[in-house]
């Protein structure tokens, strides 16, 4: 049953709800959505579920959150149609990640259980759906085999986020908690402005900035002063 709740939580669900928000809203909105909520919703479910919660915490994911959100000040069109619903399901692709995340220190799960439920569980599940139901393109795979851009977007989209950044992810979420884990997650946003600053001279506004600098300060408050058990 672990496993299969693993599973359910992080596999074919987790995805459709994360790539489904880019189908309704802007690329950096995933960001502030599932990476920027991500800390408050896992410690609010960890309350729910009986943790004790430090004010170091709070005070931290506070910030973190609106360090995040101020982002959507400086960005055109967030009242577009149907933009809201892809936040809703960024959201609750957070949801599923926090989730994941507690139960994988909850349950201390092993990294062999982790990654049976990730890779084998899911793939029997949901490999005959998609290959029986789905258009699975299986018939041009030769084609594929030859296009380097596509070799490249299975390695960099598929391989690597949902099989090396998902153990990962748990990976973390057993060593310091999954308060802390998400609380580092919620730096993905501001990071990749710092590193387009960097690498692509991509200058960040001044909301960026500020952002940048709130998003850093709470995640210190709650990785080194928080109490993750």
């Amino acid at each position: 049953m672990k496993s299969l709740a693993v599973a359910f939580l992080i596999g074919p669900v987790y995805a459709l709800l994360a790539f489904g928000g880019f189908l309704f809203s802007p690329a950096f909105h995933g960001g502030i959505f599932m990476n920027g909520f991500l800390p408050l919703i896992t410690v609010f479910l960890s309350f729910i579920l009986g943790k004790k919660i430090k004010l170091w915490s709070l005070v931290g994911v506070t910030i973190i959150l609106f360090g995040s959100i101020i982002i959507l000040f400086e960005a055109q069109g967030f009242h577009e149609n149907n933009i809201w619903f892809g936040d809703m399901l960024f959201f609750f692709a957070a949801i599923s990640l926090s989730f994941f995340m507690i139960l994988v220190k909850k349950w201390d799960l092993q990294y062999s259980q982790i990654l049976y439920s990730i890779c084998i569980v899911n793939a029997v599940l949901y490999l005959p759906v998609w290959f029986f139901f789905l258009p699975s393109g299986v018939e041009s795979i030769s084609v594929f085999l030859n296009d380097h851009i596509i070799i490249m977007n299975v390695l960099f989209q598929g391989f690597v986020p949902n099989l090396v950044g998902l153990f990962l992810t748990a990976y973390s979420a057993k060593m310091i908690g999954a308060s802390k884990a998400s609380a580092v997650l919620a730096g993905v946003p501001t990071t990749g402005a710092l590193l387009g600053y960097l690498l692509l001279s991509e200058v960040p506004t001044f909301l960026g900035w500020l952002s940048l600098l709130l998003v850093s300060i709470g995640i210190l408050m709650v990785v080194v002063k928080g109490h993750d058990s």
